[in-house]
């Protein structure tokens, strides 16, 4: 049976629909919740609606690499608990035309979706703040394995990602952490205000844009135990996207 009660999990990019839904989803279960975002009012908001008691909300701005390090250990230490798991929900969607996507634009991209996720789960696996077992889940996305015009910066951080992340797993392995990815296509943000070629990969995708409550779900199932066997995996969430 899924049990999360106590566990403390972290969860970056908490005031993303994807991010607030887990968040949201984990408290129900039992969890302690850590949620961190740049958008301060956002997650405020978020944690008047997490059930349960013990939950912590930080704004952290991810572009700020060197702020991480003082950041786990502050989360760990104002309670004394070490963390049981990472949700790393944090991204910079962009895009942009080969021709306008110079060293500056792709660095952005790159540090927030791809540079801050390995500093994170660098400080992650040290000992004195990660249990044994643990579990790490990044939101990767189908433009890693096939993206779209325009997604160069974006799939290109999503399919490092990936890499990093079977990488990951291997060298983790003995100190009880399992590193896995989701993948999804197109997920519903609440608006039907969707540029023509989005609509074009919603219809594609022949099952509809992918619910974030359903995400949600399937990131608190790789955080669990019941998913213990489950290493160095990118699951895809696409519908009949490329099939």
């Amino acid at each position: 049976m899924l049990n999360l009660a106590n566990k403390k999990i972290l969860i970056t990019g908490a005031s993303g629909n994807i991010g607030r839904h887990t968040a949201i989803l984990l408290s129900e279960l039992g969890a302690k919740v850590i949620i961190t975002g740049r958008n301060e009012k956002a997650l405020s908001q978020l944690l008047q609606n997490l059930h349960g008691n013990g939950h912590k909300s930080v704004t952290l701005d991810l572009n700020d690499i060197s702020k991480i390090s003082d950041f786990i250990k502050d989360i760990v230490e104002f309670d004394g608990q070490k963390l049981d798991g990472l949700v790393y929900s944090a991204g910079i969607i962009p895009t942009l035309p080969i021709k306008n996507s110079n060293y500056e634009f792709m660095n952005k991209i790159m540090t927030t979706n791809f540079f801050a996720f390995v500093e994170m789960v660098r400080y992650f696996s040290n000992k004195k703040f990660s249990n044994n077992p643990s579990s790490i889940v990044a939101i990767s996305s189908y433009a890693a394995i096939n993206g779209d015009k325009g997604q160069l910066a974006y799939a290109a951080s999503k399919g490092a990602m990936d890499s990093a992340t079977m990488v990951m797993a291997k060298e983790l392995f003995s100190k009880g952490i399992r590193v896995n990815t989701i993948r999804p296509a197109i997920v519903d943000s609440g608006t039907d205000e969707l540029p023509d070629r989005v609509k074009q990969l919603v219809d594609m995708m022949q099952t509809g844009r992918i619910n974030p409550k359903n995400l949600a779900e399937q990131i608190v199932f790789l955080l669990s135990d019941l998913s213990s066997g489950v290493y160095g995996r990118c699951f895809d969430v696409r519908g009949y996207l490329a099939c």
